[in-house]
């Protein structure tokens, strides 16, 4: 007897999903809008200031340090690169940038070393610390035009006080003219700087080592690691990066001094404490030579630049 095969029945394939596309709500798409409006809203002041202020005064400076122009005058001659080379052949130049390389090497340096042992010593508990804290602060808060005339007085050589003092005490063959020595008075302008801005150190190096565990500092004192042993092997390895934040803002205020030494010296004796801002203000404002100051602008920026790029370069090994 022959059996019939019965055939199943085939399944038509079936057709492969397609993905679903999602498509987010309107009223959520407005939202997120909205939301970005209102963030370009509070955002777009700050842009245009820095845009119109900064970027712009970039370009234009760099545009007008290939004229001949008094500032004043509608005509200007173009000189192409003659500002640049007229700038790289002034040995006023020279001396400006030497000057301001001096002052920002010691002051850098002075300022985080002393405020580096004042933070240290307010850190440890002992009476009137929090008074102390305010009395090395309040120079900070004091407007440089007020400090220059203040140590004008100071370093009067007939009636200042400091050489008043040395005569006092018998030590009067030791009294200088501090600002009228060519010798020494880029180093009395260095010492009010110090004195000014030290206790912005020391607040930053304060700040930094309360982050420090105290049982690193309890553990120390049980070895028998004193002051200064503490301060150079815990303390200074620990705060590396308020360290180098310290010496980029030394460095480009140091670039940028300028009302501290205008009111103390104006940049005299001679040239003795022109620094290249008092340099370039002499060359814009009182010499009318716009073109020319422009030059002296962008390799200013320039060499702000380069050092801020090197200082954190460095850093970016040093945390590696």
């Amino acid at each position: 007897m022959q059996t019939e095969r019965q055939e199943l029945p085939i399944k038509p394939k079936a057709e492969p999903l397609q993905p679903v596309a999602t498509r987010t709500p309107a009223p959520k798409k407005k939202k997120n809008m909205k939301r970005n409006m209102v963030g370009w809203a509070f955002v777009a002041p700050i842009v245009l200031f820095v845009v119109s202020f900064i970027y712009y005064g970039i370009f234009y400076n760099a545009y007008n340090s290939f004229f001949s122009w008094d500032g004043i005058s509608f005509d200007k001659a173009f000189v192409g690169l003659d500002n640049y080379a007229e700038m790289f052949q002034d040995p006023d130049f020279y001396l400006s940038l030497k000057n301001t390389f001096i002052f920002t090497i010691l002051t850098v340096t002075i300022q985080a070393g002393i405020g580096l042992v004042l933070a240290y010593f307010l850190h440890t508990p002992g009476p009137l610390r929090t008074a102390m804290k305010s009395v090395f602060f309040f120079p900070v808060v004091l407007s440089p035009v007020v400090l220059g005339a203040a140590f004008s007085q100071i370093y009067d050589f007939q009636f200042g006080y400091i050489n008043e003092f040395l005569r006092a005490i018998g030590l009067g063959s030791f009294e200088q003219n501090w600002l009228g020595d060519p010798d020494i008075a880029l180093y009395s302008v260095i010492a009010i700087n110090i004195f000014q801005w030290t206790g912005s150190s020391m607040v930053m190096y304060y700040m930094a080592m309360l982050t420090i565990e105290k049982e690193i500092f309890e553990a120390a004192k049980i070895d028998g690691a004193g002051f200064f042993r503490t301060l150079w092997s815990i303390v200074f390895p620990n705060l590396k990066g308020t360290t180098f934040t310290l010496s980029i803002l030394g460095v480009i205020g140091g670039l940028k001094t300028f009302d501290l030494v205008w009111i103390t010296t104006a940049g005299g004796p001679g040239s003795s404490t022109e620094f290249i801002s008092t340099y370039l203000f002499r060359k814009s404002m009182l010499q009318q030579e716009v073109g020319y100051s422009s030059a002296v602008a962008i390799i200013l920026l320039t060499i702000a630049l380069l050092i801020t790029y090197f200082q954190l370069r460095v850093q970016k090994k040093m945390d590696n």
